[in-house]
């Protein structure tokens, strides 16, 4: 629908031939929220060539492109991306890491304010990627190099594994949980119960600044049954067989 191709990159004058994912990837991503609102979301969820194409699920789609090993990066020139690479990089990488960004990492509302202060700041201007990466950062008050390094200048992806799991009667769990992958999205880890009850444990990306390898404590609480990692499938994990450990009594 191209709800913002006013904004970008005719207001905010990005180079399109050299970054155009700070064109169409930003578009892309507006349309995504967009659809969800226009006309009570008759045109939701957007799930096309730009996004989300294969199963309507970019946490699982966007594997594919982050575990191909001829996959341009999103500082790649525009005009060095091949036609193969155009949607599945420019386009659907280029939004789901605003997406990724804001719902995963920052939330709305730090999001939100530093991404119109951008707007903004930017207007009638000509920013380049680093121009958008430090007042993201300056403006959420949180340093994101990791993140611009690993999704715009890598294909890097995260990569969670469950260890070992403790549990004895009246005492807390214990779960390892152990990363592989060189983008250490914040996952959250769900614990399920025999009484039907369960917790959710966020594990934030300062967790992994000293090692690859951590041990998460679970509130006391008997009848451990299923433990899981990412259970929403909400960050693009790149191998999910290790993700989720039913419990033996």
């Amino acid at each position: 629908m191209n709800w913002a191709m006013g904004w970008f990159p005719m207001i905010v004058g990005t180079d399109e031939r050299r970054n155009a994912f700070m064109d169409e990837g930003f578009n892309t991503f507006i349309d995504v929220y967009a659809s969800d609102h226009f006309n009570n979301g008759e045109f939701a969820p957007k799930r096309d060539s730009e996004f989300a194409p294969k199963t309507g699920n970019p946490a699982q789609d966007i594997v594919p492109v982050l575990t191909d090993p001829d996959a341009p990066v999103l500082m790649t020139a525009a005009d060095s991306v091949s036609e193969k690479y155009r949607h599945s990089v420019t386009y659907f990488k280029g939004a789901y890491g605003l997406k990724l960004l804001r719902e995963q990492i920052l939330g709305p509302v730090r999001f939100d304010t530093a991404f119109r202060r951008y707007i903004s700041e930017w207007s009638f201007k000509h920013p380049s990627p680093s121009d958008f990466f430090r007042l993201m950062s300056s403006e959420a008050g949180e340093d994101l190099g990791w993140f611009w390094r690993g999704w715009y200048f890598t294909n890097a992806a995260p990569d969670y594994a469950l260890g070992d799991i403790h549990h004895d009667a009246g005492k807390p769990a214990t779960v390892q949980v152990r990363n592989y992958g060189e983008l250490p999205l914040p996952v959250l880890l769900r614990a399920e119960y025999a009484d039907g009850k369960s917790e959710e444990i966020r594990i934030p990306t300062e967790a992994w600044r000293q090692g690859s390898d951590i041990v998460v404590s679970l509130p006391v609480h008997d009848g451990l049954k299923v433990v899981t990692l990412d259970p929403d499938h909400v960050i693009p994990d790149v191998d999910r067989s290790d993700n989720r450990i039913a419990v033996t009594p």
